[in-house]
């Protein structure tokens, strides 16, 4: 008997999230960790789930509940318009900076070929029970089919719009690591 696609989804206005597993290695040894991905205002998200939560977060997911219900089992809270996009961009909010395609011509959206693959991500650390997002720069070079290098460096506060900036005009990615090192990269 064939499922309905409709019955793998949340109801419609109950947001959007996933568990994401991440081998991480330590002493040499692979150790599985979950994560769960969820978009904020149009950013995406991510919060590690302790083991002691894990059973609970898996059963809330596959009961498709809220995503809402999920964040607050890991101690996230969130309003449920911040999950749907309902909220207005006030000029205080600095839209270029939330928003990544604003003043991308539709003939570059894509870096050169061999230039490397970079992006943006947001990771949300916690200290001393307070959730603060930090930008890290993710990278990638490849040659013929097979990856050279797949690492991310944490972009520091004084020089996010500068490497904003560099990925709406999908300058290249080791132009963008020479910003972050602060002088010419080794690859």
């Amino acid at each position: 008997m064939n499922k309905s696609p409709s019955k793998n989804r949340r109801r419609k206005g109950k947001g959007n999230g996933s568990i994401y597993w991440r081998t991480i290695t330590r002493n040499g040894k692979d150790y599985p960790q979950a994560y769960y991905h969820w978009q904020e205002n149009g950013q995406k998200k991510t919060k590690y789930i302790p083991k002691k939560l894990l059973g609970d977060i898996q059963e809330a997911n596959a009961a498709k509940r809220p995503v809402v219900e999920i964040l607050q089992l890991l101690g996230v809270e969130v309003s449920p318009s911040n999950l749907l996009g309902d909220n207005e961009i006030n000029p205080s909010n600095e839209a270029p900076e939330i928003n990544p395609s604003n003043n991308i011509s539709p003939s570059k959206t894509r870096r050169n070929k061999g230039e490397g693959s970079g992006s943006i991500y947001w990771r949300t650390i916690t200290r001393n029970g307070k959730d603060y997002p930090q930008a890290y720069y993710h990278y990638e070079f490849w040659n013929e089919g097979d990856r050279l290098v797949k690492s991310s460096k944490y972009i520091p506060k004084r020089l996010l719009k500068r490497v904003q900036e560099m990925e709406r005009g999908k300058a290249a990615v080791r132009e963008v690591l020479q910003v972050l090192e602060g002088m010419k990269s080794g690859f």
